[in-house]
């Protein structure tokens, strides 16, 4: 993330650079070459024409010699053009990674307390349960409520903690899977809850994919669970080999909210269940493996497509 940052602002300062390079060295060329042109015939080229008759013997001269200087000048241009972009370039990436790093340092300062955080909330959470569960209480809508927020607190602490190991989690292990299959068993894991939807697949993958089979599990049960949550009754699967596509016909998403769908706590519906961390979850399990994870929406469905 902070070194596509990085490189932004290089690429930024660098087409600046580009620009009013290109433009005043192109002014300078083209002034220069036009005053050489018009400049008049100096005396003695003047003297020689008309004594000697060497018009156009002279003419030919003056036009080689400007076009030689003409091209020295565009040299020179164009090297010091280059060797300008090249300083640019070396301060634009120092610059770039000192005005990132407080980012930097107190992103990585944040993935370190959620994770540990996480873990600390983990164990009194089990506690309360296991204490709720030992009390036997039943029939007590006071102790029925305090079970679902406790419920509801497990699972965004669960969230909190998935994020959290994504974002610490540098290298993934490639294992040699059937894509289908492996499609064919999240969708079975669903199977309770598609059943109360109009649910169609189309598993086109055929042979087999390296890729961390986890993290495809993992992003293909966010998607689904979000389409469970959302459609109104169709929710469509579609697999290729290197494409997977998950859509619901549920409210469609606005214009303006649809670069913020993968954001942290986003939500677009403020009504709807849980805290708006799944799809954050697998952009950047996605980004983590260099895939590409992106939603579109229509006046019919909701469209999201994993690229792998």
């Amino acid at each position: 993330m902070f070194r596509k940052l990085r490189n932004k602002l290089i690429w930024i300062n660098l087409g600046i650079t580009t620009v009013v390079i290109v433009t005043a060295f192109a002014a300078i060329y083209f002034f220069a070459t036009d005053a050489a042109r018009k400049r008049p015939l100096m005396p003695e080229q003047q003297l020689m024409v008309f004594s000697e008759g060497f018009e156009d013997t002279m003419n030919v001269t003056i036009l080689r010699e400007r076009q030689a200087a003409a091209n020295d000048l565009l040299l020179m241009l164009v090297v010091s053009g280059i060797a300008i972009e090249l300083i640019v370039a070396g301060v634009s990436f120092y610059l770039a990674e000192e005005s990132i790093k407080p980012v930097r340092e107190a992103y990585e300062a944040q993935k370190v307390f959620i994770a540990n955080a996480s873990h600390e909330i983990k164990t009194p959470l089990a506690a309360i349960e296991a204490n709720l569960e030992a009390a036997d209480i039943h029939d007590n809508k006071w102790i029925r409520n305090v079970e679902k927020e406790t419920e509801k607190l497990t699972a965004l602490n669960n969230e909190l903690l998935t994020l959290a190991r994504t974002d610490l989690m540098e290298k993934t292990t490639l294992d040699e899977v059937d894509v289908k299959k492996l499609t064919s068993d999240v969708i079975e894991s669903f199977e309770s809850r598609l059943d109360k939807v109009d649910f169609v697949s189309k598993l086109n993958a055929r042979g087999k994919v390296k890729m961390p089979a986890e993290d495809y599990k993992q992003i293909l049960s966010i998607l689904l669970d979000n389409a469970i949550k959302y459609s109104d009754k169709t929710i469509r699967l579609e697999l290729t080999n290197n494409e997977l596509k998950v859509s619901n016909d549920g409210a469609i998403i606005a214009e303006k909210d649809l670069p913020h769908v993968f954001e942290r706590f986003y939500q677009a519906d403020k009504s709807a269940e849980g805290v708006g961390l799944g799809l954050s979850i697998a952009k950047s399990i996605a980004m983590r493996n260099g895939w590409d994870l992106v939603v579109t929406s229509d006046d019919k469905m909701t469209h999201f497509v994993l690229k792998y």
